[in-house]
């Protein structure tokens, strides 16, 4: 938790922040209301704007005890003492007052709120994969201001440091893919083609085989139940 993690984007490079519970470097002085603003408004103690790098547009869905629940945890966790660099952003992006009109478009402050014509079991997977879980802040294909192009959630993309592809999830990605096969994915990384997930997606799975199968099974669920949708083209091989 002590940070540094460098994000590169179109726009410049972003750094994770320390978010131990150290007092002077992490978030130790925080308060629990602290928390929830940073998750819920993207906002920080003193009041300046969190860069969207920071998926709070998705953590703004998650359910008041589980953010506290979370703060909670993350409590109990050794400090880490040590600022993580700065941000390396370049002009204008990197004016903070500018992301009050960016979250104008894209934090609409609004909570999970079921379906009640779906499941139980549907309900939670599609809490945890659009809060929690963010899957589409990668899975998704991002306009020249950085903002998801909701047409096109979850349909894939290129991959925001320029170097990869990121597979579309919906049904038009996911095919034939059973919600056994998905289940078992985030469990081990492994496809049903005898394949494993790679780059960043490695480090999602060594979190959602923390979950439980139940949790793991919901979010199958609801991901096989997404329409299929058309992604950007993918640029040719050379």
């Amino acid at each position: 938790m002590g940070g540094g993690l460098a994000l590169k984007s179109p726009f410049g490079t972003f750094v994770a922040p320390n978010i131990s519970p150290d007092p002077d470097d992490g978030i130790g002085r925080w308060s629990e209301a602290d928390f929830v603003t940073a998750l819920w408004k993207g906002t920080s103690p003193d009041g300046r704007h969190y860069f969207p790098a920071f998926p709070y547009t998705s953590y703004q869905r998650m359910a008041l005890a589980d953010v506290r629940d979370m703060f909670a945890f993350i409590k109990t966790l050794p400090p880490v003492k040590g600022r993580a660099p700065d941000h390396d952003v370049r002009f204008p992006f990197n004016v903070r007052r500018l992301l009050g009109g960016w979250k104008f478009l894209f934090l609409d402050g609004e909570p999970f709120k079921p379906d009640p014509a779906q499941s139980a079991e549907w309900n939670r997977g599609a809490y945890l994969v659009n809060g929690p879980g963010h899957c589409a802040e990668c899975h998704s294909p991002r306009n020249m201001l950085g903002g998801i192009v909701d047409a096109q959630r979850f349909a894939g993309g290129p991959d925001v440091d320029g170097k990869g592809w990121v597979p579309n999830i919906t049904q038009k990605g996911l095919g034939d893919y059973s919600d056994k096969d998905l289940a078992y994915l985030l469990s081990t990384g492994s496809t049903p083609t005898g394949d494993s997930v790679g780059g960043a997606m490695t480090a999602v799975i060594r979190n959602t085989s923390e979950l439980s199968d139940a949790d793991r099974e919901a979010m199958a669920v609801y991901l096989k139940s997404l329409p299929p949708v058309e992604g950007p083209p993918r640029p040719a091989k050379n």
